[in-house]
């Protein structure tokens, strides 16, 4: 989920927050299942020992922890930035003035990566520290989870693309919450996919699994160059470099096309598997 701290109202925030889960529950669900399929057998049983502790009736197992940091967020305050980093740019050559937040996804991958490999940590942190990496690695992938443009209308940023307003395509209708702005359409994979409530059904497991099967066979492991570059400041600049090159060609206020809503999707679907790869990399690196 995204949201900065500023002085907003309770009612704004509440809005914002339901506009801005990055790749909203399902994409958070494929990534953890990508990445669970790719754990040693060491770091599987010490995630799902951890798992356990504190485990709830929407997360209950590694895949469906995925979306388990923004189930929190409305009580977690604290929590907000954790989930990107403002990484600013502008288009028209004026100088960038605004820096991240000193606590953003950055931060926070590299606190929780600490924690989880700290076996005299007690277990209640160090299963806090595994859910929120499950879900921020996930979330530093959505490439407007990594900037905000800087313009002369939002000299400090436009908050990762919420402050963008687009026209929602007629192919969005059936969605349930058409995207407003460039954000809530990046967080549904450009239309890749939709809501999956959890607890799962065997259905929507059998759906989640499907993705993960599809988003690997078209992206496998080999084929990514980086697929094994576990520094987190590294996914950072890779999703502002797709923000720079293709996120913001749009002009705002329009409809994306049917050229854009396909390009989007093929982007989301790499980064969404680049993220389960990484995911169980670090985690492997940490507890395997």
């Amino acid at each position: 989920m995204r949201s900065h701290t500023r002085a907003l109202s309770l009612c704004v925030l509440a809005a914002l927050a339901a506009s801005s889960q990055a790749w909203i529950d399902t994409g958070h669900m494929i990534v953890a299942d990508i990445a669970y399929l790719r754990l040693t057998p060491t770091a599987k049983a010490e995630a799902d020992r951890l798992l356990k502790v504190g485990a709830t009736e929407r997360s209950y197992d590694f895949i469906t922890t995925g979306p388990w940091a923004d189930d929190i967020r409305n009580q977690r305050r604290e929590t907000g930035t954790w989930h990107y980093i403002d990484l600013h740019f502008r288009e028209d050559g004026k100088p960038v003035t605004t820096k991240p937040d000193a606590e953003n996804a950055v931060w926070a991958i590299t606190k929780f990566s600490a924690i989880l490999q700290d076996k005299t940590k007690p277990d209640t942190e160090r299963a806090e520290a595994l859910r929120f990496l499950i879900h921020i690695v996930g979330d530093i992938h959505q490439p407007l989870h990594a900037t905000s443009r800087d313009t002369d209308a939002h000299p400090e940023g436009d908050k990762g693309g919420n402050d963008f307003p687009i026209t929602a395509p007629a192919s969005f209708d059936a969605a349930g919450r058409p995207p407003r702005n460039l954000h809530s359409f990046w967080d549904l994979g450009g239309g890749l996919f939709t809501g999956e409530r959890r607890p799962l059904s065997t259905d929507s497991k059998s759906r989640i699994d499907a993705f993960a099967a599809k988003f690997t066979a078209d992206n496998p492991e080999k084929s990514l160059d980086k697929a094994h570059d576990l520094n987190p400041q590294d996914w950072a600049e890779e999703s502002l470099g797709y923000d720079k090159s293709f996120v913001y060609s749009l002009k705002e206020g329009s409809t994306p096309s049917p050229e854009y809503i396909k390009q989007a999707q093929t982007i989301a679907e790499q980064r969404i598997t680049l993220a389960g790869y990484r995911l169980a990399g670090l985690l492997n690196k940490l507890i395997g």
